[in-house]
């Protein structure tokens, strides 16, 4: 599959004229109030399941603050991984066509990590440990190594848009967190355009290297199975419980049993579909995996 060089054009007319200051777009306050939620309630990990309804609003408010916390670690990790890889990659010959747009990504990406990072730790006085989101670290090649970095990037970046978008569109959100989620989610859609195209001509580049192109086919498809299962996961910190100071009053031994029942419950099943059927659409509509079951996972 040939890139759409005019859909990358647009992307980079979109950039350059949505361009702005990080340091200053957003006006940050001091605080942000005990009694103001950082999302919606049905963004919260317990949401579906009983312990939702035996939450009191302030345990709520609590148990979102968290939640946007880890979500934002996570945007910060992610990042950092990725611009890692972009700096390694971005001159390299199979990048060519595409560095100038790799040039803006990055530094859009290094906004994102800065403004993610300070909210973390202006409003929560920390960031969650990292995370490691390179695929498989063992790759035959070196396409099957970039593949593997852009399929989960693609992955993460619609997992955390979903989030952004719900977060940034909602009444009642404390309004610097709207804004960052609202902007990080403007600036995602392009990224996630760009990775699209990205995919499907990585994906031919290393079947067109692989020794056993059956063999890669299916390692493909298990690898990319198994990032969806690991950012499913990820919803699921037993930090976040810890801290917010839910677990014991929700009859759980400590953070790790709440995430634990949370993770299997039935009713998260159908949360994760309405995450991720974006992704796993496209994935299987690109052939790197032919079926894709959310609720299994």
């Amino acid at each position: 599959m040939e890139l759409d060089y005019a859909r990358i054009g647009r992307l980079m007319t979109l950039s350059k004229g949505r361009s702005h200051d990080p340091y200053e777009r957003f006006a940050w306050p001091a605080h942000i109030p005990d009694d103001q939620p950082w999302c919606s309630n049905d963004l919260l990990t317990t949401y579906g399941t009983p312990q939702q309804a035996q939450l009191d609003a302030a345990q709520q408010i609590r148990l979102s603050k968290w939640e946007a916390v880890n979500f934002f670690s996570l945007n910060v990790h992610g990042i950092k991984g990725v611009l890692s890889f972009v700096s390694r990659c971005i001159y390299e010959e199979r990048y060519a066509d595409v560095s100038e747009y790799l040039h803006v990504f990055m530094g859009e990406e290094n906004f994102h990590m800065w403004y993610f990072a300070k909210a973390c730790l202006d409003y929560a006085g920390k960031i969650y440990p990292t995370i490691q989101l390179q695929g498989d670290a063992q790759a035959a090649t070196p396409e099957l190594d970039d593949l593997y970095m852009f399929a989960s990037t693609l992955i993460f970046e619609e997992f955390v848009d979903y989030y952004n978008h719900k977060v940034g569109t909602t009444d009642g959100i404390t309004e610097i967190l709207k804004q960052i989620n609202y902007q990080h989610h403007v600036d995602e859609s392009r990224h996630v355009s760009f990775g699209r195209e990205m995919v499907p001509r990585l994906y031919r580049l290393a079947l067109e290297r692989a020794d056993d192109p059956d063999a890669t086919r299916a390692e493909v498809a298990r690898t990319v199975t198994n990032m969806f299962r690991y950012f499913i996961s990820l919803m699921y910190n037993p930090a976040v419980y810890a801290d917010a100071q839910v677990y014991e009053p929700l009859g759980f031994r400590n953070g790790n049993a709440m995430r634990n029942a949370l993770r299997s419950h039935p009713a998260r099943k159908a949360v994760h579909e309405q995450w991720f059927k974006r992704s796993a659409a496209y994935f299987t509509k690109q052939g790197l995996v032919t079926e894709l079951n959310l609720a299994a996972l």
